[in-house]
């Protein structure tokens, strides 16, 4: 049987090596379904059917944990949480392993420099709350960052995102091939991860709320 996303939103994946972090510019999805009471992490091309995800993996409660990517010096108050990139990166990664995963948020920046919006954190909370094996209620999270994106005065799209793309739940085929556990532009650079450091995981401390 299909399983639906509980979460599903606009970001690209990153080339990484030792000392930089490069987004690829291919317009992608992120989303999250749970099936047999285990939890998927998926990225996709847009132009791929969510039944064909590129990277799907099974994510173990506690193990992952997904943060916004601020380097060694990042700024702790989350009002000017900022990427030493070009643009917004978020990093996946494990307590079980050194491996990450880094994504670029594709959704249209509400800032002209790399800082993080309220928005793009309460989404990475909601995953990462959701990785962490916490009860979400995913749809009331969501519903909250539309709120208030349309009620704060600045009208129905406080971050210039196409909010009905970018968070949406797509019909999943039961046909995954599974790989086991485990607003930058094209050309943004910088950001070195082995800075990165192994800082204690959040998981959603903030609630997940907007």
């Amino acid at each position: 049987m299909a399983s639906t996303p509980l979460l599903t939103f606009k970001a690209g994946k990153c080339d990484f090596d030792s000392k930089k972090v490069k987004p690829i510019p291919t317009p992608g999805y992120i989303y999250l379904y749970v099936e047999d009471e285990l939890t998927y992490f998926c990225w996709r091309p847009r132009s791929t059917p969510a039944s064909s995800p590129e990277l799907d993996l099974l994510m173990i409660p506690g193990d992952g944990s997904f943060t916004p990517y601020t380097g060694l010096n990042g700024a702790a108050s989350s009002e000017n949480l900022k990427s030493p990139t070009n643009g917004r990166i978020f990093v996946l990664k494990f307590s079980s392993s050194s491996a990450k995963h880094f994504f670029w948020m594709q959704s249209k920046p509400q800032y002209q420099d790399s800082r993080f919006s309220e928005r793009d954190q309460v989404l990475g909370q909601i995953v990462d709350m959701l990785l962490s094996g916490e009860e979400v209620d995913v749809e009331e999270e969501v519903s909250q960052i539309m709120n208030q994106n349309g009620n704060n005065g600045s009208g129905p799209d406080r971050d210039g995102d196409d909010v009905m793309e970018d968070v949406q739940g797509t019909d999943i085929a039961p046909d995954h091939h599974r790989e086991g556990s485990g607003g930058a532009g094209a050309d943004a650079t910088g950001g070195d991860p082995r800075e990165e450091g192994e800082e204690s995981r959040r998981g959603g401390e903030d609630g997940g709320r907007a």
